[in-house]
């Protein structure tokens, strides 16, 4: 949804004009995040990093152009300023300075992405859209499934933010949070949907669309079984079920913000809008066939252990 400045041009479109409220979760465009990765991974390596950084800020730089005729207008000089930021911690994350920080450090640098395009996703939304970096309000802790929310702690912050702004129309960065001493963090890969369903839980929304890009959520890996189709309705549940087991549409911890509330997570393509998508609710109908969906987990071992000493 967001892989050029096409795609982020509609971006307009796909915002409903009667909300009464327009919070609008982005994540990194295409392939942004695992660059980010691999600089970091460069950096700790002690490889060059910088021409990886190069090819990054340009292709951002580029796409600002659509949005920004001049290359010394806001836009740009913001873009340039936040990959000023990412080279000093590259360099910081090269050298090693402060092993105390490493982990913030490195959750700036694999976050970078959401803060860029967030940045252009506001350029392209209009000037009366706010942008809310999400490490400003969303409190998290580790956990053994993945990062927890501060439920309390993030609500509070989020009302203060609102009473300072009063901003209907509102851009958030996907993916970055920070833990209860400040620290920077991430909700791992792919969080930018999870993001979004605890945003929608935040700002108790009456609904939640994540667009991504495909038709919704298809009944099998098309890759595998061409004749998969796309599900009209899915049940929490099933999705879960689904996303646990391997479906990518889907992050696994994306529904428990939503399915606390019973706010119904609608998943539609933003290359075709046209198409309805996968409504998933607290209750589903039944599928026509006897199996609504599969997914499959690759490279998994059965292992059996036998011995007197076990029943």
């Amino acid at each position: 949804s967001l892989a050029d400045a096409a795609h982020i041009g509609r971006l307009a479109a796909l915002v409903p004009a009667d909300a009464r409220l327009r919070p609008v979760v982005v994540s990194a465009m295409a392939g942004t995040t695992n660059a980010l990765v691999a600089l970091g991974d460069a950096a700790a390596a002690g490889v060059d990093w910088k021409p990886g950084w190069e090819a990054l800020r340009q292709r951002h730089l580029e796409t600002a152009d659509a949005f920004e005729s001049e290359a010394g207008g806001p836009l740009h000089v913001t873009l340039e300023t936040e990959f000023a930021a990412l080279a000093r911690d590259l360099q910081d994350h090269a050298s090693g300075v402060d092993p105390h920080a490493h982990d913030a450090r490195l959750a700036r640098i694999h976050g970078c992405g959401e803060q860029l395009s967030s940045r252009l996703a506001q350029a392209a939304l209009g000037p009366d859209w706010h942008r809310l970096d999400a490490r400003e309000v969303l409190v998290v802790h580790a956990a053994e499934m993945g990062a927890v929310v501060d439920w309390d702690a993030s609500r509070a912050r989020l009302a203060t933010w609102r009473l300072a702004h009063g901003a209907r129309d509102v851009v958030i960065t996907g993916f970055v949070a920070r833990d209860a001493d400040g620290r920077d963090t991430t909700l791992g890969r792919n969080g930018s949907d999870y993001s979004a369903a605890i945003f929608a839980n935040l700002f108790d929304a009456d609904a939640l669309t994540i667009w991504t890009d495909v038709d919704g959520v298809l009944s099998a890996d098309p890759r595998l079984v061409p004749d998969a189709v796309c599900l009209d309705a899915m049940s929490y549940a099933e999705a879960c079920e689904l996303a646990y087991f391997g479906a990518k549409v889907l992050h696994p911890q994306t529904l428990a913000p939503v399915q606390s509330r019973g706010t119904p997570v609608r998943i539609r393509n933003s290359r075709n809008p046209a198409a309805p998508g996968t409504l998933i609710a607290l209750e589903a109908a039944p599928a026509a066939s006897p199996v609504k969906g599969l997914s499959l987990v690759r490279d998994v071992a059965v292992l059996e252990l036998v011995g007197n000493g076990l029943v």
